[in-house]
């Protein structure tokens, strides 16, 4: 076997391998018993006829076609081992000529990643602030779930909820209609119908009203568009929402807080926890990402279509009553396969190299978790679910359970060292390791 090598760009390699005649006759002679059997042939028992016969009757291509598939998938892993190449995907074979058997095999090949001087890496991080603001909408969401809604007879007013009946046509067009609704009277919930809240406001319970207005030419339906828009609305009820009364005693019924000051100190720290939280996830982003930018990744383009089926997977698999898969479902509806993967091509670029680089980035630091660190994991995941300790024990104590928890307690200390470094003071800043060398990086087994 004759195999010649030749280096392709985006880490692929394409071998040419020619068969030695005598293997080739070999695969030809085991093709031969293999499809003689299925030929009948008058005057021999099924799988006796002679070759030259059976050749006749199936045609010299069908051989070589049953020899090539015998002998192609042996010489091609035996090319690999001679050659020390580990592919991370399966290869594009293509036939160059029978006779004698030559084929080629484009190989992707590991990624290689270098990170350069990582440890120089310094992105600036937005400090945390709560404004007052959020504080006070907090407290009148609160209001508003401990509050009231109670029917009125004067005219409805914006933040009103009427119910009754409404249709509407855009021209002769029905784009909405239903005979018992309930909505409130604000921009937001209206929007879609221009014009529709100035027709409700002012109305009260028992009005019935037809009226047509003018949609705006650039309006976002282009069924409603430059259209007349008409409005049949029956009101059977106005109600009006009447928020809690803000002092000490709603304090006290909504927690255990003994005056309103103790409650807005509590939603101060809740909104800080999750803001907190928010920044550091999007520091971490940022983070990663402003390593891959440093760093020089190649690999090849296989892996982002891998990817891209991760994605769409990922997407298929959500649940069809959430507002995002009816969203995925209409913008597809008018597009191609293709389409739909070019669709999130970038998306699936990027989320290749955070992780290749995270993946490189773990094996410079030694970052390691043992079984050990798994057991801990899982006992603070149990202690802290109180009660339902022994549940949680259970439900992730398996093998496979285990190696996620593993999987994803590596990617989180990742992470730490990352940002412990990306977030140093530029004075502060460690003395520098001499950069990580380029080394070949294993497909992803996590996302960053």
């Amino acid at each position: 076997m004759k195999v010649t090598t030749e280096e392709l760009p985006e880490r692929q390699v394409k071998l040419q391998i020619e068969i030695d005649d005598e293997r080739h006759n070999q695969a030809i002679e085991t093709a031969y018993k293999k499809l003689a059997p299925q030929v009948q042939i008058p005057g021999f028992r099924p799988g006796k006829a002679p070759r030259p016969l059976i050749e006749k009757q199936l045609g010299r291509h069908r051989l070589l076609d049953e020899a090539m598939d015998i002998v192609v998938p042996v010489a091609y892993r035996e090319a690999l081992e001679e050659n020390s190449i580990t592919p991370v995907a399966q290869p594009t074979v293509e036939l160059v000529s029978h006779e004698p058997l030559v084929f080629t095999a484009t190989v992707p090949l590991e990624p290689l990643v270098d990170l350069g001087d990582y440890n120089s890496l310094r992105v600036p991080r937005e400090p945390v602030k709560v404004e007052d603001k959020q504080v006070d909408d907090a407290v009148e969401d609160l209001r508003k779930r401990h509050g009231t809604i109670e029917p009125v007879t004067r005219k409805a007013k914006k933040g009103d909820i009427i119910s009754g009946s409404v249709n509407a046509k855009a021209g002769d067009l029905s784009v909405f209609a239903a005979d018992d609704i309930e909505f409130r009277v604000t921009d937001e919930a209206l929007q879609s119908l221009p014009g529709f809240i100035d027709v409700v406001a002012g109305l009260r319970k028992g009005d019935e009203v037809t009226q047509s207005v003018e949609a705006p030419a650039d309006h976002s339906d282009e069924n409603i568009a430059g259209k007349t828009m008409t409005y049949v609305v029956k009101v059977n009820e106005v109600k009006e929402e009447k928020l809690a009364r803000l002092d000490d005693d709603f304090a006290r019924e909504a927690g255990d807080y003994e005056t309103l000051l103790a409650l807005r100190a509590k939603i101060r720290e809740d909104i800080e926890k999750a803001e907190n939280d928010a920044n550091l996830r999007a520091y971490e982003t940022a983070a990663v990402d402003a390593l891959a930018g440093l760093a020089k990744i190649e690999y090849p383009a296989v892996m982002v279509e891998h990817e891209i089926d991760h994605i769409l997977q990922d997407q298929a698999n959500l649940d069809p009553r959430d507002p995002r898969a009816q969203l995925l479902y209409l913008q597809r509806m008018s597009k191609s396969e293709e389409e739909v993967r070019e669709s999130v091509r970038e998306e699936a670029t990027t989320r290749l190299k955070r992780s290749l680089v995270l993946s490189e980035f773990a094996e410079a630091e030694n970052i390691t978790v043992e079984d050990a660190d798994v057991d801990a994991e899982l006992e603070s995941m149990a202690t802290s679910a109180g009660e339902q300790g022994e549940f949680v024990r259970q439900l992730f104590g398996g093998q496979e359970a285990k190696e996620t928890l593993a999987r994803n307690l590596h990617t989180r200390r990742t992470l730490e060292r990352l940002v412990d470094i990306a977030g140093q003071a530029a004075q502060k800043a460690a003395p520098a390791k001499k950069p990580a060398k380029p080394r070949r990086t294993a497909p992803r087994k996590e996302e960053a």
